[in-house]
């Protein structure tokens, strides 16, 4: 049977919070809010930006494929092929 929880353990009651009850001028300038971003987070956002400029075409190998295909010289190695789609199939993976 499941019980209704009264007590967190481990959990102690805030301490040290002084109460506001009115926000005056001289409490508004003196309270400051800040972030902190680390430097593996701002590595992190210049390596996502960065990326993000970079094509998800591979322009390259899009004009070889179409040129193979316009001179009839563009084969598909069906063996090959047929592994993929069983793998795929196997562990049910969309490609």
């Amino acid at each position: 049977m499941i019980e209704k929880i009264n007590e967190i353990a481990g959990v102690s009651p805030v301490s040290g919070v002084k109460s506001k009850r009115s926000w005056g001028q001289e409490e508004l300038a003196s309270s400051q809010d800040g972030l902190a971003v680390s430097p593996f987070a701002r590595e992190m956002a210049n390596i996502s930006n960065e990326l993000a400029k970079v094509s998800d075409v591979r322009e390259d190998k899009v004009r070889d494929l179409k040129r193979k295909i316009e001179e009839g010289s563009y084969s598909v190695d069906l063996e090959a092929l047929a592994k993929r789609l069983v793998w795929a199939g196997i562990n049910r993976i969309e490609e």
